[in-house]
């Protein structure tokens, strides 16, 4: 039972995404599934971003690997630094269909990174120019610093080769009467390769080639209850006959050159790779928006299918320090985002 708190200990931060956003994607179905997505891929981009910057993070303190058979426990968090930029988009910079600002001089709303205030109401109307409904965007979350937390084995299977293996089984976690499921997996491989190397083999520092992939994956049940998401003239159904599901799929890898330095109890290290990540987040099942009498504006099908990507050069530069049978390290980040990385390891070299 421990275990188990422990490991959601790790994965609260994606729980509570995933929470959040529930409420918020379903809300925007009322623009209708083009402007749906539109308007739920620039709220949320922020959080995707950093989550696959965040799943990127604390891989390796050092260039050095294990001496074979040797190993050791990591548990790291990295916090995921949001530009100022990304916490507001412009709703008239979005090229939206049906969706417009009630007064257009209040178009700038919070992404869910933004600050903790409901966003500028819009109106959807339609093909006519008739008004058939308004709501007010989502508010963010007033948090623009993303925690990820991550926990790690290390094992040195091979000479001057170390496997890193990041696992949580899948989980079920009650959010008020909705199942959510969460589960991750990561594997890594660190590579020594100056030791094959002889014009280099005796230089003072390490180097090795590393590679990473991982991914991440949950779902919430969707229940709509009568007057969740109805504002008197328009409201939102579900058909009960399908299952409502929001479901969340990131995948991250990354691969580059470590170097590090070992001075008495101090390690220097850095790192210059590439790292890739792709976030896909999908709403399935059948649901209706309509006016109080009943009549039909939207029908909609698996309306929400949303895919955020980015790859780039990532950098990174750290230190570690060796205290009797455990070290500590931190870091500082630079991909898609700057983020910073601070944990402890323990373990046998």
């Amino acid at each position: 039972m421990f275990m188990k708190k422990m490991i959601l200990l790790f994965c609260a931060g994606f729980i509570f995404l995933t929470a959040y956003s529930q409420t918020d994607v379903i809300q925007v179905l009322k623009a209708g599934k083009k402007d749906a997505n539109v308007l739920a891929m620039a709220y949320l981009n922020p959080y995707a971003m950093a989550l696959g910057d965040g799943l990127n993070n604390g891989w390796y303190n050092t260039a050095k690997t294990h001496k074979q058979f040797g190993f050791d426990f990591n548990f790291s968090v990295s916090a995921i630094q949001v530009p100022k930029s990304e916490t507001t988009f412009d709703l008239n910079l979005l090229g939206l269909t049906n969706l417009s600002p009630e007064n257009a001089a209040n178009h700038i709303a919070p992404t869910v990174a933004g600050t903790d205030q409901v966003g500028p109401r819009v109106i959807v109307k339609d093909d006519e120019g008739n008004t058939i409904s308004s709501f007010n965007t989502p508010n963010g979350l007033g948090l623009d610093v993303v925690p990820v937390p991550m926990a790690q084995i290390g094992f040195g299977l091979l000479p001057h080769t170390d496997v890193i293996g990041r696992f949580v089984p899948k989980l079920k976690y009650d959010n008020n009467g909705d199942e959510m499921k969460i589960g991750f997996w990561g594997l890594g491989v660190k590579h020594n390769f100056k030791e094959w190397i002889p014009v280099i083999k005796s230089l003072p520092f390490d180097a090795s080639v590393f590679a990473s992939y991982s991914e991440m994956n949950a779902q919430s049940e969707i229940k709509i209850r009568p007057g969740d998401f109805s504002d008197g003239d328009v409201r939102l159904t579900a058909d009960n006959a399908t299952n409502q599901i929001l479901k969340f799929n990131t995948k991250t890898s990354k691969f580059g050159l470590i170097l590090s330095k070992k001075i008495g109890i101090l390690t220097v290290f850095g790192g210059i790779g590439h790292s890739k990540s792709e976030t896909a987040i999908n709403l399935f099942g059948k649901y209706k928006v309509e006016t109080s009498t009943g009549e039909l504006i939207f029908d909609l099908t698996d309306p929400i299918d949303l895919t955020f990507e980015s790859k780039g050069i990532c950098m990174d530069a750290g230190l570690r320090l060796k205290l009797a049978f455990f070290s500590l390290f931190g870091s500082v980040n630079k991909a898609e985002y700057t983020s910073y990385n601070a944990g402890v390891s323990f373990g046998f070299r």
